[in-house]
């Protein structure tokens, strides 16, 4: 395990409309917004096309759910590299659910309300040698 003591400076709450895409929406926002180098993100909403995937210890498989669902549970991080990190929960009409990692292409259909709370220290992703995924690279470590 490792870890790293964070304090909060800032935050921001944001409002996405019909057709924005939630991953690339944030993507552009930290861009943006240059001071939010790290960053813990939650949400709810809305959409009209989940775009999951699930890594399966070599790569990413994706599903693409073409159906109004809901958006129960939006949780995720920033780094300083501006990489946004999501996964989500996603609800049906019949109270069943799907989830996994947020890629692009998940489009809001009515709303998504998102916060931003800005992390200081800042953190950094680096690539794992075995999965190849860029992990959160943290300081202190407990053995």
């Amino acid at each position: 395990m490792k870890f790293l003591r964070q304090s909060s400076q800032e935050g921001y709450l944001l409002r996405l409309f019909r057709g924005e895409d939630i991953l690339e929406s944030l993507q552009k926002f930290c861009e943006q917004h240059n001071h939010i180098g790290s960053g813990r993100v939650q949400g709810i909403g809305a959409v009209s096309i989940a775009k999951i995937g699930f890594f399966n210890g070599i790569e990413y498989i994706t599903n693409t759910f073409p159906e109004n669902l809901e958006l129960l549970s939006l949780t995720g991080n920033i780094a300083l590299d501006k990489i946004v990190h999501l996964h989500g929960v996603f609800g049906r009409a019949d109270g069943s659910c799907v989830g996994g990692h947020i890629m692009s292409g998940c489009i809001v259909s009515v709303t998504c309300e998102i916060q931003i709370l800005v992390l200081d220290p800042q953190v950094t992703r680096e690539e794992d040698p075995q999965t190849k995924l860029k992990l959160l690279e943290l300081p202190y470590e407990i053995k």
